[in-house]
């Protein structure tokens, strides 16, 4: 019986078997286990490791299955590079200055002043000043309000309270442009909400008679807030001139 087992396990005999910086020859496999492996060399014993051993020392162990042979008519995969995977995107070198800890600006109040503190420097500001510029805000939000509410009602929509109320006066300049009051959910993507806005140009200048000029100038940040009064102030030629004088008119109507 002892010789079966040797013979046994002196069946697979490796001639040479490299692990790392070391080399066996003869090698034959007596002890298998989860983490090792046991072998019998030429010189003794040795307890190798699992973890340590390659793909080839794996195979000559008998450990694990050799590769398939390869199709000697088959091509390697060709391998397509993107050639704009090595191109640098410019813009990513250059740091946004405005966010850098320094630029954030600082706003206390002292004394019924306000000081701003911004890149290292202090700006003092006079509470009589900021509730002017406070109060000139409300009165162009005003003006912009008013403005909404004759664009409406010079376009042939019923204005109301709607032009008086922040994000609803949008969706009625929408309406008097003749556009679905729905498009104000995609003007929070900027893409999208600049188009919309150079569609409603085009459109509320077609819908209160007006020419190219008047799109161009719309359509400029610098002179947009002009081109909006005048679309709120001008006449279209409907309205009916007034002459000075009062005409008076009446309707006979007979009884049966």
């Amino acid at each position: 019986m002892l010789v079966g087992v040797a013979a046994a396990l002196a069946e697979d005999v490796v001639s040479s078997l490299e692990v790392g910086s070391q080399v066996f020859s003869n090698v034959t496999v007596t002890t298998k286990s989860a983490t090792h492996v046991f072998i019998k060399h030429s010189r003794g014993f040795a307890g190798l490791k699992l973890n340590e051993l390659d793909h080839a020392a794996m195979v000559k162990l008998g450990l694990e299955a050799p590769d398939p042979p390869k199709d000697p008519q088959s091509k390697p995969p060709v391998k397509i590079e993107n050639p704009f995977s090595k191109v640098e995107n410019p813009l990513s070198k250059f740091e946004n200055p405005f966010a850098r800890p320094e630029f954030q600006p600082k706003i206390t109040e002292r004394d019924g002043k306000v000081y701003i503190e911004i890149y290292h420097r202090n700006f003092e500001l006079d509470m009589h000043f900021v509730k002017g510029v406070l109060w000139t805000l409300f009165c162009l939000w005003i003006l912009f309000c008013y403005c909404t509410h004759l664009i409406c009602k010079k376009s042939g929509i019923k204005a109301g309270l709607a032009c008086w109320i922040p994000i609803v006066q949008y969706v009625r300049l929408l309406r008097a442009a003749q556009m679905s009051g729905w498009w104000i959910l995609l003007c929070i993507i900027p893409l999208v909400a600049a188009i919309i806005g150079i569609v409603w140009s085009i459109k509320i200048c077609q819908v209160r008679g007006k020419g190219f000029f008047t799109v161009l100038f719309l359509l400029l940040p610098v002179t947009s807030p002009l081109a909006f009064l005048y679309l709120a102030l001008s006449s279209d030629g409907t309205e009916e001139k007034y002459d000075g004088k009062v005409h008076l008119s009446y309707q006979t109507s007979s009884a049966e």
